[in-house]
């Protein structure tokens, strides 16, 4: 992405955030934001939007996606008398779970240049990330934090956040982690919602950079 396209999306994620986001100390996490790297970093090193600007638009995706989302599936389901649920989930917890969720990515991927050699056997350069976490504590649990720093969470929201990354951080089959996701699953349908959206923006909306 280019200068203009990173601030673009810049102003749309904080006019998406005051919009939708009316809880308390929300304009101390943007400023916070502010002083970090979360406009210009990259969602990954080496994977979905592994380019500058990458996180803050992945963010808008994935809020975008789990609206749409809401709107033809997850709502319609609340309504049926099925539904294992007897709550609704307000615009507001999905525009928090979503424009969030990826906060423990900020100060930690750290431009760097490497080298290949191209099909003729010479040398060039390209630019990359290396992976650098001066907070390592976890993914989901990390954004929790930061979040939590600033604003009050629902325990919706807090549940979304942490176990967003689904199966990917589940460990031996029968352990407490998969007890604690699976219960998670079935307090709030918005754990559900932020994964289905955050996989189907990484997988299939946005472009992995590849040098090589």
């Amino acid at each position: 992405m280019n200068e203009q396209e990173i601030q673009a999306n810049k102003q749309r994620y904080l006019e998406t955030c005051r919009q939708n986001i009316h809880r308390d100390g929300l304009e101390r996490l943007l400023s916070y934001l502010e002083t970090t790297d979360f406009y210009i970093a990259p969602s990954s090193a080496s994977y979905h939007l592994n380019e500058a600007g990458g996180l803050c638009k992945h963010s808008l995706n994935v809020f975008e996606t789990a609206c749409s989302l809401y709107e033809s599936v997850v709502a319609p389901a609340l309504a049926n008398p099925t539904t294992p649920f007897s709550e609704n989930i307000s615009q507001e917890s999905i525009a928090i779970a979503t424009l969030f969720h990826d906060l423990c990515k900020i100060k930690m991927y750290k431009p760097s240049e490497r080298w290949a050699k191209d099909v003729s056997g010479h040398w060039y350069s390209y630019p990359s990330y290396e992976f650098q976490d001066d907070f390592p504590f976890g993914h989901g649990e990390k954004s929790c934090i930061i979040v939590g720093w600033f604003i009050p969470l629902k325990q919706e929201e807090l549940l979304a956040i942490r176990w967003h990354m689904g199966m990917f951080e589940m460990s031996e089959v029968g352990s407490s982690t998969r007890h604690a996701f699976r219960a998670a699953m079935e307090k709030t349908p918005l754990v559900a919602l932020l994964q289905a959206a955050d996989m189907l923006a990484a997988n299939c909306m946005e472009k992995v950079t590849k040098w090589k």
